[in-house]
């Protein structure tokens, strides 16, 4: 195997994922540790009654457009160190991707391909039960490799103070598909408090934790606890008022009961479904591929399954993927959430779940506007 690049750092022609997997972990371990720093200090001029937090906002007057120094430091430190670990063969696409010629540049201008990183660990499950299934899978093709970055997801939570919504999303896709992934938690206990978690894992093959042990799931978290006010089955969204995602959080009440539950970030909407502490979350856009792909696949290696609004499997990860796709949203059933359903398998649920939805005049109406005519589903 041949292991040379013009800047002397180690890359395969034969990717190994669980070596690949490994360093995206490690690179979500970093963009938490940035996202912290970056706290503490914004808790630190706070003290002092100093505002050194700021804020830009992408798009005027949209808070979910927010990008914050916590956004750029997690995206240099872990694109940079992913870039040098595997070098110009591994292709990486982060949210924060700079639009220049030249490619990805820090706060300075600098390009982030002349910087120097520490090299990122490949052999995180060299010793665990899990490393020995990951060690057992044949070698990708590179170029069938796409790296999805989202180094701060819940950047409006971040910047409203409610950390507990804030995750680092790490997602390796192959031939279009999510599978593979980490997912980042920068503040467990939504502070300071304790060591950041990081969730991984691989669709047919598994999952594992590094950090501080995970204390989510499968029970809803503290503030949807009261069975009167929050009965369950738990089905999350997020806040928008969009009519389309009105509809659906009033018909997915109506066929499976329970409530509505509002989560902040993709990610963490998707991870609740994963950890059982809800049925189901919907959504009717997303920003990008990097709020999903690692997300997914934690999802699927956790027994769960998503698909996009309409029933379909999630295309956005795809070179040549449809233009529109970002607006075809995504629903996410626990892996547990047959017991919702009169059968056995996880997909009874998520199919009922599908059929529910697709009835719905709102959602008929939204497929009509957002799926062109060689692109309509059933």
């Amino acid at each position: 195997m041949t292991l040379t690049n013009s800047n002397n750092s180690h890359i395969a022609t034969a990717f190994q994922i669980p070596n690949l997997l490994s360093t995206c972990v490690d690179a979500c371990q970093r963009g938490c540790m940035e996202i912290r720093r970056v706290q503490a200090a914004r808790e630190e001029g706070n003290g002092r009654g100093e505002n050194v937090f700021k804020v830009t906002l992408k798009e005027a007057m949209d808070p979910r457009s927010a990008l914050t120094e916590a956004d750029v430091a997690a995206h240099e430190a872990i694109v940079g160190a992913l870039g040098q670990e595997w070098g110009k063969d591994l292709v990486i696409i982060g949210e924060e991707d700079g639009d220049d010629e030249g490619g990805d540049v820090d706060e300075g201008g600098e390009n982030l391909s002349k910087k120097l990183y520490e090299p990122l660990k490949r052999d995180l499950f060299d010793d665990d039960d899990l490393g020995t299934l990951l060690s057992e899978l044949p070698n990708v093709d590179p170029s069938s490799i796409r790296v999805f970055v989202d180094a701060l997801d819940g950047t409006r939570e971040f910047v409203e103070g409610r950390l507990s919504n804030c995750q680092v999303l790490i997602g390796i896709a192959v031939d279009g598909q999510a599978v593979a992934g980490a997912v980042g938690i920068p503040f467990p206990d939504g502070d300071l408090s304790s060591e950041p978690t990081v969730v991984y894992g691989m669709v047919d093959v598994g999952t594992g934790v590094v950090g501080t042990p995970l204390r989510r799931g499968p029970y809803p978290l503290d503030h949807h606890i009261d069975g009167v006010k929050y009965p369950r089955p738990h089905h999350a969204t997020g806040d928008s008022s969009a009519p389309v995602l009105e509809a659906c959080r009033k018909g997915v009440v109506k066929r499976f009961g329970g409530s509505i539950v509002t989560y902040g970030g993709a990610g963490n909407k998707i991870l609740a479904a994963a950890l059982g502490e809800v049925s189901c979350c919907i959504q009717h856009r997303i920003g990008g591929p990097w709020d999903l792909c690692a997300p997914e696949a934690i999802l699927k290696a956790m027994g769960g399954k998503m698909t996009d609004l309409f029933g379909r499997d999630i295309q956005i990860y795809r070179d040549n993927a449809p233009s529109r796709c970002s607006a075809w949203g995504y629903l996410a059933s626990a892996p547990s959430s047959s017991s919702l359903s009169s059968g056995s398998e996880k997909d009874v649920f998520h199919e009922a779940l599908v059929a529910s939805l697709l009835a719905l005049p709102e959602v008929q109406e939204y497929k009509e506007t957002v799926v062109v005519d060689d692109e309509k589903v059933n």
